[in-house]
C-alpha cells in the first residue's frame, strides 16, 4: 500500500520526532534494518540555501538526528553542478553538511567523484541507458530521497522524481535532457527512493533556482516517489498527467492512478488551497529547445559556437529593455559569486 504522512511543523524547522513519526507511519521497521546503509539526497542545486528552492539545513540535521536511532552507517550526497556551475563540495558546506558530519559522524561524499556505472533500464519498450554510481547501485540498502517542492519551467515541476536527476554524477547531464522522462523513471527504478519532502517553503512561477518562495511550514513522506509526487501534485493544485514525467511514471506504474490509492495519517484537503502554476519567459522558451531537442541541445551547450551565444546572452542582458524582454517582469536573475543562475543545473 502506498503511505503517506503529511503534517504541519510544530515550529518553524522541522525536528527529529516529527521525522521520526513520519517514518513510522510509512513503516520504516520493515524497510529500513538495524544498522543499514542508507544514504540521503538533499536537493542542493544551489552553493547556499535559498528559500524554496534547496533543502533546508535544519531539515536535513532532523532527518539524520532521527535515522541516527536506527542506523550509524548514513551517507549524505550530491553531484557537481550542472554544466560546472559549482562543486558539490561548495553545496554541502553552504548547507552546513560538513558540521553534522562531525556530529552526528557520518560521511559525506561528491557522487561525481565516486566510481559510476552504466546499466540499462527497458522504459515502456525502449532501452534507456543511465549511468549512477557504484556507491548507490551496489552499496546502499536504502535510498532516501529530500526534495523540496517546486515548479520547474524544463520539467513542470521538481519533486521527488525529479530530486534523483543530480544522482547523474555527469557534470554535463544536460545532454541527457531530451530523454529525461524516460531516463528519470529508469534512475527511480534502480534507486527505489523513500521521500522524506522538506516543504517548509514551496516555490511558484519560475523555478528551479528562482521564483517566489512560499512558506508553509509542511512536510511530507512517502514510502514511494510516486506517492510522494502524487500527494504533492494535489496540494499544489497541479494535475499530474499534465507533468511529462509524471505521465509516463503512471504509464510504467509507478505512479498511483489518483490519491484514493493512497494511505494518509490526516486527510489531505486542509494542506491544498495555493494553486502552483509555472510562468515561463521568452528565454525559458528558448531554453526548452536545447531541453527537448538533442539539436539544440548541443547548439546551446556544446557546440563551438555555445560559450559565443552565453557570452553575447550575458552582456546583452544587462540593458534593462533587454534584460526584461528575455526575461519577463523580474529582468534577468541576478549572478552570485560569478556563478549564473539561470538553467544550467537541471
Amino acid at each position: 500500500m502506498n503511505r503517506v504522512y503529511i503534517a504541519r511543523l510544530t515550529g518553524s524547522e522541522l525536528t527529529a520526532e516529527e521525522v521520526a513519526n513520519a517514518l513510522d507511519w510509512i513503516g520504516w521497521q520493515a524497510w529500513l534494518p538495524t544498522d543499514s546503509k542508507v544514504f540521503l539526497k538533499p536537493n542542493l542545486t544551489w552553493p547556499t540555501h535559498i528559500p524554496g528552492v534547496t533543502t533546508t539545513p535544519k531539515a536535513i540535521e532532523a532527518i539524520i538526528a532521527a535515522l541516527s536511532t536506527r542506523t550509524r552507517r548514513i551517507t549524505v550526497g550530491e553531484s557537481d553542478g550542472g554544466y560546472h556551475s559549482f562543486t558539490a563540495e561548495e553545496s554541502l558546506a553552504g548547507h552546513g553538511v560538513y558540521e553534522l558530519q562531525k556530529k552526528y559522524s557520518i560521511r559525506v561524499i561528491n557522487l561525481s567523484k565516486e566510481f559510476a556505472e552504466e546499466v540499462c533500464e527497458t522504459v515502456l519498450g525502449s532501452p534507456v541507458r543511465i549511468i549512477l554510481p557504484r556507491l548507490l547501485l551496489r552499496e546502499t540498502d536504502v535510498f532516501i530521497t529530500i526534495p523540496v517542492p517546486k515548479v520547474h519551467v524544463m520539467t513542470g515541476v521538481s519533486l521527488a522524481f525529479k530530486n534523483q536527476w543530480g544522482c547523474n554524477p555527469s557534470t554535463m547531464r544536460l545532454r541527457d535532457h531530451p530523454e529525461f522522462e524516460r531516463k528519470i523513471i529508469a534512475i527511480n527504478r534502480r534507486l527505489a527512493p523513500r521521500v522524506i519532502m522538506d516543504g517548509t517553503f514551496f516555490l511558484d512561477g519560475a523555478g528551479p533556482l528562482s521564483g517566489n518562495a512560499i512558506r508553509k511550514n509542511v512536510f511530507l513522506a512517502a514510502n514511494s516517489v510516486g506517492a510522494a509526487d502524487t500527494a504533492c501534485c494535489e496540494v499544489m493544485g497541479i494535475r499530474p498527467d499534465e507533468i511529462r514525467h509524471l505521465h509516463f511514471a503512471r504509464r510504467t506504474g509507478m505512479l498511483p492512478s489518483s490519491k484514493t490509492d493512497l494511505l494518509f495519517n490526516q486527510p489531505l484537503d486542509s494542506f491544498c488551497g495555493n494553486k502552483f502554476s509555472t510562468h515561463r519567459s521568452l528565454i525559458d522558451w528558448i531554453s526548452l529547445l536545447g531541453f527537448r531537442t538533442r539539436f539544440f541541445g548541443w547548439l546551446f551547450w556544446d557546440s563551438p559556437l555555445a560559450k559565443v551565444f552565453r557570452s553575447i546572452l550575458y552582456t546583452v542582458r544587462r540593458q534593462p529593455f533587454v534584460g526584461k524582454l528575455l526575461y519577463g517582469k523580474a529582468g534577468p536573475p541576478p549572478e552570485l559569486g560569478g556563478v549564473d543562475r539561470t538553467r544550467p543545473n537541471v
